[in-house]
């Protein structure tokens, strides 16, 4: 049992990401669980459990890749990262990440919710997004909204399709103010 403000697993409320493209997620866990399995799951029936296991470490496999996902432990900074590649709309729900605590213990994990968009990504080679990883040491939970980040060449960093999205959300506005003005000003005209 943990105590109020203290916690096990912490990770994004909501990453986002383009159908085709990947993201990346990353989740913290306390000091001491180091060698214990981190997984990434789809949620079960009950609160904060399991329903299937997609990809899952062990104590002698830090890095996992099953099929499209991968999970890679940092054990010297508490720190596992999942990444999904090629998403399609089914990756879109709610999945857990979390450590495997033992059989007679609940398991210690952080809900995630999935975005899959369908638009495009303004820069190449690889469309992802996700909150930043959560700082070690903070009281504060994750409740902000994502952070964009910049591109690396690291395949298990994240991607940001939306740093250009305030310029592009703006211009969009304003084509559509100036087709609204011209349609009122020939109708106002032909009339």
């Amino acid at each position: 049992m943990l105590l109020p403000g203290c916690w096990a697993v912490r990770g994004p409320h909501t990453v986002w990401g383009f159908l085709g493209g990947s993201l990346s997620v990353s989740c913290t866990y306390r000091h001491g669980h180091e060698m214990k399995p981190k997984f990434w799951c789809t949620t079960g029936r009950l609160v904060s459990t399991c329903d299937t296991d997609i990809v899952i470490t062990s104590a002698g496999q830090p890095i996992v890749r099953r099929h499209r996902f991968s999970i890679q432990d940092n054990r010297t900074e508490w720190v596992f990262t999942v990444t999904v590649e090629g998403l399609v709309e089914g990756d879109a729900g709610t999945y857990l990440c979390g450590v495997r605590t033992g059989v007679l213990q609940r398991d210690e994990s952080a809900e995630v919710e999935v975005i899959v968009s369908p638009g495009q990504s303004l820069h190449a080679p690889s469309p992802a997004q996700h909150q930043g990883p959560p700082r070690r040491g903070s009281g504060a939970g994750l409740q902000e909204e994502m952070t964009p980040t910049a591109a690396t060449d690291s395949p298990l960093q994240p991607h940001s399709p939306f740093r250009h999205f305030p310029v592009l959300a703006g211009l969009q506005v304003l084509a559509l103010l100036a087709m609204s003005g011209a349609v009122l000003w020939v109708t106002l005209r032909g009339g």
